[in-house]
């Protein structure tokens, strides 16, 4: 932040002019404000040209703006008043006397778009990177249990503490770390898979009372659909993060965890027509590809045929027959 200052003082005179309403905002609202009007407004500013707000982030950024000019820069800053300032009015005044504001209700969800990547902290220091069309939830009494939901697919890094462990519940899995770094990706329908980066977690089915798995640095386990948990040996753990650089990255994937994938980051929904190409896997990678390319090189390795229809595309085997 300081280096990006230094470039141009007058980043810091638009900074150093915020701070004095912010401040007063923060502190006590003005008497007769229009609170309602003025959230339109910031929703109103929110959504002009150029100004993209990042889902579940509360993060703003303008896109095709030069911070060269004093025109753009007054934009920015424009864009920085009017979120801090809109957030802190809705603080302040949502909050009913004695209990929680809305607003920080609605801030224990983290989502993100299709195709879209976010970073959170979490209040007890974990830091999460969100994959894209996920979901994390944190229970009501984080502070206390530690413990959240996933749908999707993130990387936790997570703060050990013994005397309160940070547990993720993610389609049927309950993983608990014991001091480590592991990705989850998993959801409704499409079992659960976890590696463990740096560590160890222990991993269990939520509804069955078998004794949990516990993983070591370079060690996956998978709960699949129906129950079964297995762990194994991970060849290549970079591979497995490739994801956090935006690529795709599918070793032996069964189609049903490659079609979760392409619904969360290129938004389709892959139906497969023929039984037989169900119980196959996938091995190829992706970086940068349009969804034609990647639904293309998808059908070939399964030996299928795909037909995109908006955001449908349907898998049916090709008259060669499959692997």
């Amino acid at each position: 932040m300081a280096r990006w200052l230094d470039e141009d003082r007058r980043r810091a005179e638009l900074l150093s002019s915020l701070q004095a309403p912010v401040e007063r905002l923060r502190a006590a609202p003005p008497a007769g404000l229009d609170v309602e009007g003025a959230l339109r407004r910031v929703h109103a500013r929110m959504e002009a040209p150029g100004l993209v707000v990042m889902p579940g982030s509360g993060r703003a950024r303008w896109l095709g703006a030069s911070w060269g000019g004093g025109g753009s820069a007054l934009r920015a800053a424009a864009a920085v008043a009017i979120l801090a300032g809109g957030a802190l009015i809705a603080r302040q005044l949502l909050q009913p006397a004695g209990g929680p504001s809305r607003v920080a209700a609605a801030a224990r969800v983290y989502r993100t778009a299709v195709g879209q990547r976010d970073s959170v902290r979490l209040p007890d220091g974990t830091r999460v990177l969100l994959g894209p069309g996920s979901e994390l939830a944190l229970a009501g009494n984080f502070q206390g249990s530690r413990s959240v939901s996933l749908s999707g697919e993130a990387l936790f890094d997570v703060r050990h503490d013994a005397v309160r462990p940070f547990t993720v519940r993610s389609g049927g899995a309950v993983i608990q770390d014991l001091g480590t770094q592991f990705d989850v990706r998993g959801g409704s329908g499409e079992g659960v898979r976890v590696v463990v980066i740096r560590g160890s977690v222990s991993v269990r089915a939520a509804a069955a009372k078998t004794a949990a798995l516990v993983l070591r640095a370079g060690d996956a386990a998978r709960l699949e659909a129906d129950g079964r948990l297995a762990a194994e040996r991970v060849p290549d753990a970079d591979g497995e993060l490739a994801w956090t650089r935006g690529e795709l990255v599918f070793r032996g994937a069964p189609v049903t965890e490659v079609a979760a994938a392409v619904r969360r980051w290129y938004g389709v929904e892959l139906r497969i027509a023929d039984p037989a190409l169900a119980g196959r896997h996938l091995t190829t990678s992706f970086a940068s590809d349009s969804r034609e390319r990647v639904l293309h090189v998808i059908a070939l390795a399964l030996g299928a045929r795909v037909e995109l229809r908006g955001d449908t595309a349907t898998l049916t085997s090709s008259d060669s027959g499959g692997r």
